[in-house]
């Protein structure tokens, strides 16, 4: 497990910069390329130290290009695609196949890359529009996408199950005792093209309370992505609510920040007085005090699926497009009260 000590001998800055980055502090002022090493850092110690090191295997050489989605603003909002990118480079650093990363040029509309090799096929993380996509396929039309499905009938992906997560999250707390659930995230989110779509997280939740667990009281904080909009929907909501949900379950963990931040303003605890249940799990989860409870997605699995689905696609021939929706698990730690 990472500690703050660790992740401060390794980046040179000082464990307070590191708290109030994995924090989300708003009012701390530093760039962009800090927070990412900072985070990529937290990353790599948590990794290692859960990972169990394996030969790697011997295969045919094989150049597959790596792209990202543009917002890196969202990556450093959610770290969750930070982590996955980093998966994701490793398990094709353990496969032995060659990498070379593609930007997108948005004036010439086309993905540049230092090397002007061919490429057997592309690996794309995130969400794309059709302009990107398009622009893919002039490096190749092997594509498989990463934490999203465009084109179904013609692209294979790889996707965290979010209907596993959900119900598993929401029988996990009522199995603790707490009849009132608030779901806190936004109401809309980019789909697989990175359109606005009602967030699929947030949806599953309000289905699943409505038709299946009708002991269960749902409630919603509506909030943006970022951990400082949480903070203020949250105090907002303790403050108005006459009766407040005992267990908060977040779409993701910067919300989980948000949330935590908000109880512990207000003078309660967690989880004496509130119970917070996070999803994605990555070492934020870890590095919180008290530490989330959370479910997990399998970024190391979801990336080792990508990596065999493009292979399958570039060895054998005439093969169809698949989706693989990877189920996640809970990780239960310390923010999550039992009731009586």
């Amino acid at each position: 497990m990472a500690t703050l000590k660790e992740i401060s001998e390794l980046t040179g800055y000082s464990i307070a910069t590191i708290s109030r980055v994995l924090n989300h502090d708003a009012s701390l002022s530093v760039t962009d390329s800090t927070r990412e090493e900072i985070l990529r850092v937290a990353g790599k110690l948590d990794y290692e130290s859960k990972s169990v090191r394996s030969s790697r295997r011997k295969a045919a050489q094989l150049r597959i290009g790596i792209i990202e989605m543009m917002d890196s603003r969202m990556k450093l909002d959610d770290p969750y695609y930070l982590y996955l990118k980093s998966s994701l480079d490793k398990c094709c650093f353990e496969e032995g196949l060659e990498t070379v990363t593609l930007q997108y040029d948005e004036e010439e509309g086309c993905y540049k890359s230092n090397s002007q090799s061919g490429l057997n096929g592309v690996i794309a993380v995130g969400q794309f529009d059709e302009a990107q996509i398009h622009a893919m396929e002039q490096w190749s039309n092997q594509i498989v996408f990463l934490d999203s499905s465009p084109y179904e009938e013609r692209f294979s992906s790889v996707v965290p199950n979010f209907q596993v997560g959900i119900h598993q999250g929401v029988d996990y707390l009522a199995g603790m005792g707490h009849k009132t659930i608030a779901f806190v995230g936004p109401v809309m989110s980019p789909d697989s093209l990175g359109s606005d779509a009602p967030e699929k997280r947030r949806k599953i939740f309000q289905e699943y309370m409505k038709y299946y667990r009708k002991d269960l009281k749902a409630d919603f904080v509506d909030t943006d992505r970022e951990a400082s909009a949480v903070l203020e929907k949250m105090i907002a909501y303790l403050k108005e609510e006459k009766n407040p949900a005992t267990a908060f379950f977040t779409f993701n963990e910067a919300a989980a920040i948000g949330v935590m931040q908000g109880i512990q303003q207000l003078g309660y605890r967690v989880p004496e007085d509130f119970s917070i249940l996070s999803y994605n799990d990555t070492v934020l989860a870890t590095l919180m005090q008290p530490q989330l409870s959370s479910i997990s997605i399998h970024l190391g699995e979801m990336a080792l699926e990508a990596v065999r689905l493009l292979r399958r696609e570039l060895l054998e021939s005439r093969v169809p497009p698949m989706k693989i929706a990877i189920p996640s698990s809970l990780s239960e730690r310390e923010s999550v009260k039992r009731l009586e």
